[in-house]
């Protein structure tokens, strides 16, 4: 390795140390620098010959084949193709060379016009690749067990020493200063553990990290090895071989004395990348010489591949549980607030429960004028001083009304805002703006970050004088070494954030709210509240599984995926229209402008008017409103596709009447098209019309395919539609373009009553059902419906939907119960507030249904009812 410079030593020289070009490897391999245009050698290292069999033969400028024979010439330009870029390497086990007596294993890649070739013996008693495949895969399946960051790390650490063999492997956590934290370990019993000890960030320099980013696997078989050189020397001016992705590179010297100095001879490391990030390292350790066989190295890849998924997976999951325990106690927070009293009041009553919610020290309230706290806090003075830096008032540029509005958050208080009184007991703040005026804070505090870490030696490496000048050693001991931290906290999380951002929305609507009503009031406002958050969790939930149902019918007839994109995304462009005009309308919306917004779309490509649409002023309501939108825009995508509208010359036609006793009739006319035929089987689309009209409305659908085109005849009961009186105010509307596995056993032969309002989510229950064994599905949309079918017919169990539009299952329970079915309920409330006292322990399905939640109610039902007898 060329010398380094003379230069000033510090911490700084290891980040400028170019271990990627060290012009030497270790001597456990060898290795070829060839050119990647014609396969001649540039480089070799002084052992090549030794392994490869030629002896003083190998010279730059020879043809690769010439030196490894034609098949493996051939065999690393198969390989080298494979690679496909330097962070992917091709490799050849078992492979003979020409003038070598014993097999050898080739890792090829290319990186920066040169093809990197490197060679080590097929050691005697390796695994074979099969081997090595069968043991990764059974690693990573006991691994995906776990799913907590803990317990991966953990069993991580011990599969990977089963896998690998070596004294000691360690899972090493990067911290958010560059530290690091051992946060499992596996060993030889007689060793010292390293668990939860510290390093310091100097101990992996940049560059380093860097390479553990780009390389993945770094072994090092001897840490006293002595480099083997590449040959020839580079000349002035020449690009030195950048070893980033190769296996053989050799290490730094600095790096080596540091596992001498632990008394490790070999070590390997395997890369934990979460979104292309350094995450942490698996370090392998072992205190013999010990090289560990290529394929068994590819396998250890591919775990790590695998590992730092499911870590980045294990990470994700904590978040969002964690998220979701901070909701549910803030809720219970204010749950806790009585009727009678202000919610300033309240809060400070309550203060001590927000340090269950945050990860915290201290809680401080300061709101009209007054400081309230908890826990580890400042003095009144100090926190007068930092609401009052907050609220801008002792910035030189104060901070802009929005932003005092924001939440704002440090872990160094004491350097931004300048108060030496803070940085040890109070060091981090999350401040939390309660109203609009400009000092009324919730303060979550954060002590100093732990004042005493224990390191594994001192975090500093000594400077000694050698042949190259002065250079940094490793420490030379690893007595445990405690360093003070002082002046900062630990850095707010993810979910530290977000659980502040849900307090401070929640808690300025209910100021908000509190400065509009009357203390009097509030026990209604309450009530009206719960009412209408159930109301809206219905719906909510019922429209998710209405959507659940066009995705999944969709797909099950679509022919390709731009026939699925396309349709699916029609289809809920349709629904969403008609959902915004039975919203912004008192009572649904109007026939006019969803046919208008359908057929606007379809105006073109002619100087004759193509849509022609015209009828008296009728408005429905919400629920007519959305089937219609969906009827409608399924007929003009038909026509649009094969019908009339398909061509420049076709002429659409509709018109629609209403009378007290039959309703609203529309009839759709489509001429001038190509020649109409009926269809041969019944896609999703026609089923849709069908299903939903009838169904849903009680309607009539008549679909007549005349040669001419389609004529079409829909009918609306009249207790969906009404005539609009002239002069009555428009409904307001938006113009929208609008377009649309194995069996699970568990219901093996059973017969089962589905009772549901919904036709799409009937069907799909219906599927669902069957998906899970059920031989038979009888459909009823309503109670009446429901009770008769029951005459005559006795099912093993039942799905009833409690809410039925303007009615209730209530009547099919009782009768169910009477005799001696099991059932569920489902619905999309909230909680069981619309159930009957006497009918609460019925189980219950939230909707949208999932398997398992449906067969385990059903499982529930059956068990109930055995106990009941």
């Amino acid at each position: 390795m060329a010398k380094l410079p003379a230069m000033t030593v510090d911490l700084t020289n290891c980040d400028r140390e170019p271990i990627q070009i060290p012009g030497s490897i270790q001597p456990h391999g060898a290795m070829l620098v060839v050119s990647p245009t014609d396969f001649t050698l540039l480089f070799a290292s002084v052992n090549a010959g030794d392994l490869l069999g030629n002896g003083a033969a190998i010279k730059p400028g020879m043809p690769l084949a010439e030196i490894i024979g034609a098949e493996a010439a051939h065999s690393v330009r198969n390989a080298s193709a494979k690679a496909g870029g330097s962070e992917i390497a091709g490799v050849e086990l078992g492979m003979t060379v020409l003038h070598g007596t014993d097999p050898v294993d080739m890792i090829v890649h290319s990186h920066k016009d040169r093809l990197i070739v490197e060679f080590e013996p097929s050691l005697d008693g390796a695994k074979s690749a099969k081997d090595a495949l069968d043991l990764t895969q059974g690693l990573m399946r006991r691994v995906n067990v776990e799913t907590e960051v803990g317990a991966l790390a953990k069993s991580g650490a011990r599969l990977v020493r089963a896998m690998l063999g070596f004294d000691r492997v360690m899972v090493y956590q990067f911290l958010h200063n560059g530290a690091g934290r051992v946060i499992a370990e596996a060993k030889q019993p007689e060793l010292e553990s390293f668990m939860g000890q510290h390093f310091p960030a100097s101990d992996i320099p940049y560059q380093a990290r860097r390479l553990y980013k780009l390389n993945t696997i770094r072994t090092i078989a001897d840490a006293s090895y002595a480099p083997v050189p590449l040959e020839p020397a580079i000349k002035p001016g020449e690009l030195p071989i950048d070893m980033s992705f190769a296996q053989l590179r050799s290490v730094s010297p600095i790096h080596c004395q540091y596992l001498q100095n632990m008394g490790v001879h070999a070590s390997m490391s395997i890369s934990i990348l979460i979104d292309g990030e350094l995450w942490g390292l698996i370090s392998c350790h072992h205190e013999s010489p010990k090289v560990v066989p290529v394929p068994l190295r590819v396998g250890a890849e591919l775990f790590g591949h695998y590992f730092s998924l499911q870590i980045s997976v294990a990470e994700r999951r904590a978040h969002i549980v964690a998220s979701s325990v901070a909701r549910e106690r803030l809720d219970k927070i204010l749950a806790g607030l009585a009727v009678d009293e202000t919610l300033m009041e309240g809060l400070r009553d309550h203060l001590d429960a927000f340090s269950e919610l945050f990860d915290c020290d201290g809680v401080g309230l300061w709101a009209e004028n007054q400081w309230t706290a908890s826990g580890v806090t400042p003095t009144h003075d100090e926190a007068l001083e930092l609401v009052r830096y907050l609220a801008g008032e002792e910035q030189v540029h104060p901070r802009s009304a929005s932003s005092q509005l924001a939440l704002w958050h440090t872990q160094d208080l004491r350097k931004l805002t300048g108060q030496v009184n803070f940085g040890q007991s109070v060091a981090g703040v999350i401040a939390i703006p309660l109203t609009s005026m400009p000092r009324d804070y919730l303060l979550i505090f954060r002590s100093e970050e732990a004042h005493e870490i224990e390191w594994a030696g001192k975090p500093t490496k000594l400077v000694i004088d050698t042949p190259d000048g002065q250079r940094l050693t490793p420490r030379g001991s690893f007595e445990t070494w405690r360093e003070e931290v002082r002046g900062q906290s630990r850095p707010w999380s993810e979910t530290d954030l977000t659980a502040a951002d849900t307090v401070r929305t929640y808690l300025r609507d209910v100021f908000l709210k509190q400065n509009e009503i009357t203390a009097e009031e509030r026990g209604r406002l309450d009530q009206r509240r719960r009412m209408l958050n159930d109301e809206l969790n219905h719906r909510v939930k019922n429209i998710i599984t209405l959507i659940k149902s066009i995705a999944v019918q969709t797909g099950a007839h679509a022919g390709s995926v731009e026939d699925y994109s396309s349709s699916f995304e029609g289809r809920l462009r349709a629904l969403a229209f008609a959902h915004d005009q039975s919203l912004s309308a008192a009572v649904g919306g109007d026939l006019a402008t969803l046919i208008e917004a359908e057929a606007g779309l379809h105006r073109y490509g002619s100087e004759t008017e193509r849509v022609i649409a015209a009828g008296a002023k009728i408005r429905l309501n919400d629920r007519a409103f959305g089937t219609l939108a969906l009827v409608v825009h399924e007929l003009m995508t038909n026509a649009a596709k094969y019908g009339a509208l398909s061509v420049p010359t076709g002429r659409l036609d509709i018109s629609w009447t209403f009378s007290e006793s039959e309703g609203c009739e529309i009839r759709w006319t489509e001429t001038g098209g190509p020649p109409t035929l009926a269809p041969s089987r019944q896609g999703f689309g026609s089923k849709l019309i069908q299903t939903t009209m009838v169904y849903d409305l009680g309607g009539l659908v008549d679909l007549d395919y005349l040669e001419s085109g389609l004529v079409a005849r829909l009918v609306i009961p009249p207790k969906f539609a009404s005539l609009v009186a002239e002069g009555s105010p428009p409904a307001p509307s938006e113009a929208v373009d609008a377009g649309t596995g194995a069996a699970v056993p568990g219901l093996d032969g059973l017969s089962i009553l589905l009772v549901e309002d919904q036709s799409l989510i009937a069907l799909d229950t219906e599927e669902l059902l069957r998906q899970l064994g059920a031989k038979e599905v009888r459909l009823s949309p309503d109670a009446a419906h429901a009770m008769r079918s029951l005459g005559s017919y006795k099912p093993d169990a039942a799905v009833l939907d409690f809410n039925l539009g303007d009615d209730t299952s209530e009547p099919i329970a009782d009768h169910l119960v009477a005799l001696g079915i099991p059932f569920v309920f489902a619905t999309g409330y909230g909680d069981n507030v619309m159930i009957p006292e006497h009918l609460r322990d019925v189980p219950v399905v939230r909707k949208p249904a999932g398997a398992k939640s449906l067969l385990n109610q059903l499982a529930e039902a059956y068990e109930n009812l055995r106990s009941g007898e």
